[in-house]
């Protein structure tokens, strides 16, 4: 078995050996790899998560890359965009079979509080960095209106990433979703999925390969 973790869609190159989450409202903290299960977190339970992570200088062969070797740098500007931006994003840890099949994941939506760059010389060259991680809240403001003897409320709507778009839209990707699956849903023929591919080839590689939490670029129907 393996655990791989993702950062708004960018797989870390060496998964850190254990995950703390703190749980919103109490002191209880759960570690999320914990004697090689995955633990589950519901979505809402205000959780938050502090990790530790090492981006590599070099190529190891325990290292793991969707494509080629990324360098630090890319990492680390990726995380502070995050970081200075306040945009929330996809946290999600899987765990996978040898063959490559998922077997479970954590998905949460996330913003990123504290980075921090940790020197260490034990580490060479290597760059170790600390990660607290919050799951994210979207909290609107409802306005009371009286009408009479009515109260209406008014407020945000729902959101409806997954649902049909003429004018394209985001799909959230959600476990056991295919490109084909996603092209026949939102454009009425799955031989569209290469049109899905072609506009988010900033995050995936490999058509046949994607993951919970993704939300992909769709074309006009």
């Amino acid at each position: 078995m393996s655990y791989r973790v993702f950062l708004d869609g960018l797989l870390m190159p060496i998964t850190p050996s254990r995950i703390l989450v703190r749980h919103k409202g109490r002191n209880q903290r759960t570690a999320l790899l914990d004697g090689g299960e995955l633990a589950h977190l519901r979505q809402g339970e205000g959780a938050e998560l502090s990790l530790t992570l090492c981006l590599p200088r070099r190529v190891y062969p325990f290292a793991r890359y969707e494509r080629e070797f990324v360098a630090p740098e890319v990492f680390l500007d990726r995380l502070r965009t995050l970081r200075q931006g306040r945009r929330p994003f996809r946290f999600i840890c899987a765990r996978f079979t040898p063959s490559g099949r998922l077997l479970s994941d954590t998905n949460l939506r996330v913003s990123l509080e504290e980075l921090d760059i940790i020197e260490s010389a034990e580490e060479g060259d290597d760059v170790t960095i600390s990660v607290i991680l919050r799951e994210y809240q979207e909290f609107a403001t409802r306005s009371v209106l009286v009408d009479g003897e009515r109260v209406i409320v008014e407020g945000p709507g729902r959101e409806t990433d997954n649902s049909p778009n003429r004018a394209g839209g985001t799909h959230t990707v959600v476990r056991g979703d295919t490109l084909w699956g996603i092209a026949r849903k939102h454009l009425g023929d799955g031989r569209r999925y290469r049109e899905i591919f072609e506009q988010n080839r900033d995050q995936i590689q490999n058509p046949n390969l994607i993951f919970p939490g993704q939300v992909l670029r769709l074309p006009p129907t």
